[in-house]
């Protein structure tokens, strides 16, 4: 059983390395982590952020993809402008492949109405691809004759650095916010194989959203957020539309989101629940897709839980900076 796991994870992980073009890792709490989903999200005027992610996914395929990272971002209200900081570690095929990122993004934010506000942002970095061939078991390491391995693998894992840079833009006007963004703007070379040179796909992310007072209409004070929401992103030859909806009460949010990959007959359904304070914030989140021939909700579910610490900053401006509203997972 061991022996045909390994050769199936060895198969694998040369179908993603040498067909596959390389795809981003996927989350289903898109704000949660703001940095990795448009670069001109870096900087919170009223605190500096500190938010954490861990997500696994096919638990009864014994947790092949894993993704976990962490985020930093602050901003300067006196020249508007914001830094972050994000880190994300993506596992394939139980660390077979593993993709490390780190980027260093910068935002500038301006007022150009009294409900209206742009912000640019610009992000650069790297990402570490490395392989890792401990755990394999090749056919040319099992005795015929016992079955039992010998030797060790004649393969070794390569690894390799790639430069990389995106853009991203936000934008509010009044009840309406939204958002682009380009990542892998210089598309870097992925993978090279004898003449065949793979690169890794520009992604672009398209975002708006509202928020809706519903209690406003009959004169609460009370708020009780609706918050609509469609994300669009393409990457090669990838596509997906997110439609969602956020209902925040107090310090409770509760959200689902419906997510279509074009071109491979699949939905996937997503359920989350968060707590959201001044000083802290985490949420849980459960996905399952709907594959072409029916319901395979626990072979292809996910699970993702997210952190979130809100830091005072010590000095403040009497200049006032307004937040580009999002939701908060």
């Amino acid at each position: 059983m061991n022996l045909r796991k390994n050769i199936s994870l060895l198969l694998l992980s040369l179908f993603i390395s040498v067909f596959a073009y390389g795809q981003d890792a996927s989350f289903a709490q898109f704000f949660s982590n703001q940095l990795y989903l448009n670069p001109a999200y870096a900087g919170n005027p009223k605190f500096q952020r500190i938010s954490m992610v861990y997500r696994n996914q096919w638990l009864t395929r014994q947790s092949p993809y894993m993704t976990y990272g962490v985020s930093y971002d602050r901003f300067y209200v006196d020249q508007n402008s914001g830094l972050g900081v994000n880190l994300i570690n993506d596992m394939q095929a139980l660390g077979t492949l593993n993709w490390l990122t780190l980027d260093v993004m910068y935002s500038y934010n301006v007022r150009v109405a009294y409900n209206a506000q742009i912000r640019g942002g610009i992000q650069a970095g790297g990402i570490l691809k490395s392989q890792n061939t401990r755990n394999l078991i090749f056919p040319d390491m099992v005795d015929p004759s016992t079955g039992q391995v010998v030797g060790t693998p004649g393969f070794e894992g390569k690894s390799r650095v790639m430069p990389d840079f995106a853009v991203g833009l936000l934008g509010e006007w009044g009840i309406f916010y939204g958002g682009i963004a380009v990542h892998h703007l210089l598309q870097p070379v992925d993978s090279r194989i004898v003449e065949t040179t793979t690169r890794l796909p520009r992604k672009y992310t398209v975002h708006i959203g509202s928020d809706i007072n519903i209690y406003k209409r009959y004169l609460i004070r009370k708020s009780l957020i609706l918050s609509p929401n469609i994300i669009y992103q393409q990457q090669s030859n990838f596509k997906q539309l997110s439609v969602g909806v956020y209902l925040s009460h107090l310090n409770i949010v509760g959200g689902f989101w419906v997510k279509n990959s074009f071109g491979t007959s699949s939905s996937t359904f997503v359920f989350m629940a968060g707590y959201d304070d001044v000083g802290y914030s985490f949420a849980y989140s459960y996905d399952f897709s709907i594959l072409k021939g029916g319901f395979r909700g626990l072979n292809t579910s996910s699970h993702e839980v997210t952190f979130g610490m809100n830091l005072e900053y010590k000095k403040w401006s009497r200049k006032k900076v307004h937040t580009i509203k999002s939701p908060k997972f």
